[in-house]
């Protein structure tokens, strides 16, 4: 999770309401392999951000690491 929020990651959704927002990065599986992680963080805290949940983006609910798929 560390590796993948302290490289190239970015915010694919925002949720203010609930001080929420869901990260994508990648992570290293090998040398030459790189999977997605999406991490969803509270920032409610001015001290911390918390990881509250991490996951791998599944088909059908994701077509891509970035792109919601169909809502079932």
């Amino acid at each position: 999770m560390v590796e993948a929020l302290t490289e190239k990651s970015r915010i694919l959704e925002s949720y203010p309401t609930e001080s929420h927002c869901l990260v994508v990065g990648y992570f290293s599986m090998s040398e030459k392999v790189k999977s997605p992680l999406h991490i969803v963080c509270d920032y409610s805290s001015e001290e911390l951000i918390d990881i509250v949940t991490a996951y791998i983006p599944q088909k059908t609910w994701w077509v891509t690491a970035t792109k919601r798929g169909k809502i079932l």
